[in-house]
C-alpha cells in the first residue's frame, strides 16, 4: 500500500498539519491483506509530508519554520489528534504514533526534530491531559531500552518544569493524577526523577500520592517488571530513597519510609538495588545533625538480611573513608 502525497506549498498552517494527520490515519488504517502488517514507518511520500507539512521542517532539515506560537498550535493539534484516537484499540493507536515519531529512525537530524518535539509535547499532554500518548511513549522507551538517553532526557525537562517551577503555580498536580491513566509513564518518572536525595516538597507530594496511594503495588510492579526502569531504580533512585528516609527521620517523620522498607524483601535479586553509592555521600559529607541513626541502623540490618548488604561493604565503606564520624564507624560496624 503506498500513500501518495501530492508536492505543494506548505505555507497554509496550521491545515497542512491537520491533512498530514489524516493521511497518517489513512495509512495506518489502510488493510494490509492476509497475514500481512502495513510497513509503518518506511513510506516515504508519507514521512516526506510529515517532514514538510506536520514538523515543518526547514529546508536544511535542521530547525523548524514555526514561530513559538505556532510550535504551540500544532502541540494542541497533535495533543487533540491523540485524544480523539484513545477509544480504538491500542496497538491501532500506538501505529499512528510509531508513523509519525519514528518513522526517520536512522536519520540523524530529522528524528532529532521529531523527538525534539515529542519531548515538548509530553509536558503538554500531561496538562491537557492526554494519557494515551504517555502510554504510547512509555512503550517506545521500552522498545528502545536503555541504550539511548531518551528517558532521561524527557524526565528531566518534565522536573523542570512541574517540579522546579514556583509552587505558587502548583504544577505539580497536573503530574499526580496520572498513576490512574499512565501508570508506566508514572514508572518512568519515579525511576528517572529520583537523582537526588534532596527532595523539593512538589516531588515529595506527587511521590507520596503515587507510592502511598491506591495504584502503589501496581506501580512498584511496573517499575520491577520493565528492565530499563528496574535498572534505573535499582541503581540510581532506590538509594536516594534511603538516603532521604536517614536524613528525614524515617518512619515517624517520612511518609515514603513503609515503601523504601518493603522493596527490600519484594524487590528481585537482579537488578540488585545499590546502596554502597548513597552510603558513600552519607559517610563523606556533613551530615552529622541531620542523620537520624536508628533508622540508619534499620536500613542496615535489613539491606543485609535481604541480600543487598555486607559486613564486607561495611569494612570497605569505613576504609575508604578516614573522616567518618565515630558514631557512623560503629553503626555500620556492628
Amino acid at each position: 500500500m503506498s500513500v501518495v502525497v501530492g508536492r505543494r506549498q506548505t505555507n497554509n498552517f496550521p491545515l497542512c498539519v491537520v491533512e498530514a494527520l489524516e493521511q497518517v490515519t489513512k495509512y495506518c488504517s489502510h488493510p494490509a491483506g492476509p497475514g500481512r502488517r502495513p510497513n509503518l514507518v518506511r513510506n516515504n511520500e508519507l514521512q516526506y509530508q510529515l517532514d514538510a507539512d506536520l514538523f515543518c521542517i526547514s529546508p536544511d532539515r535542521r530547525v523548524s519554520r514555526l514561530n513559538p506560537l505556532q510550535q504551540l498550535k500544532l502541540l494542541q493539534i497533535l495533543c487533540g489528534y491523540f485524544q480523539e484516537k484513545s477509544s480504538e484499540p491500542r496497538a491501532q493507536q500506538y501505529s499512528y504514533f510509531q508513523t509519525i515519531f519514528c518513522g526517520r529512525e536512522g536519520e540523524t537530524l530529522l528524528h532529532d526534530a521529531r523527538i525534539s518535539l515529542l519531548m515538548k509535547l509530553c509536558s503538554l499532554a500531561v496538562q491537557f491531559p492526554c494519557p494515551s500518548l504517555l502510554i504510547h511513549v512509555s512503550q517506545w522507551l521500552s522498545q528502545i531500552g536503555s541504550g539511548k538517553t531518551y528517558a532521561q532526557k524527557l524526565i528531566s525537562v518534565l522536573v523542570d518544569y512541574f517540579l522546579f517551577s514556583p509552587p505558587e503555580y502548583n504544577l505539580h498536580t497536573y503530574l499526580m493524577p496520572l498513576d490512574d491513566d499512565a501508570p508506566e509513564f508514572v514508572a518512568y518518572f519515579i525511576a528517572y526523577s529520583i537523582t537526588d536525595y534532596n527532595f523539593r516538597p512538589q516531588h515529595i507530594t506527587v511521590l507520596q500520592r503515587w507510592l502511598t496511594g491506591d495504584h502503589c503495588d501496581s506501580l512498584v510492579s511496573i517499575v520491577k517488571e520493565v528492565p530499563t526502569i528496574a535498572r534505573q531504580f535499582a541503581e540510581s533512585a532506590f538509594g536516594n530513597l534511603v538516603l532521604y528516609d536517614i536524613i528525614s527521620g524515617g518512619r515517624k517523620q517520612n511518609q515514603l519510609h513503609g515503601v523504601t522498607v518493603m522493596l527490600y524483601s519484594d524487590w528481585s535479586r537482579q537488578p540488585p538495588l545499590r546502596l554502597f553509592p548513597a552510603f558513600k555521600i552519607l559517610v563523606s559529607s556533613d551530615f552529622s545533625a541531620s542523620i537520624d541513626i536508628p533508622t540508619l541502623a534499620y536500613h542496615i540490618h535489613i539491606a543485609t538480611l535481604a541480600g543487598f548488604w555486607s559486613t564486607h561493604d561495611s569494612a570497605e565503606l569505613v576504609s575508604s573513608n578516614s573522616d567518618i564520624s565515630p558514631e557512623l564507624r560503629r553503626v555500620f560496624s556492628e
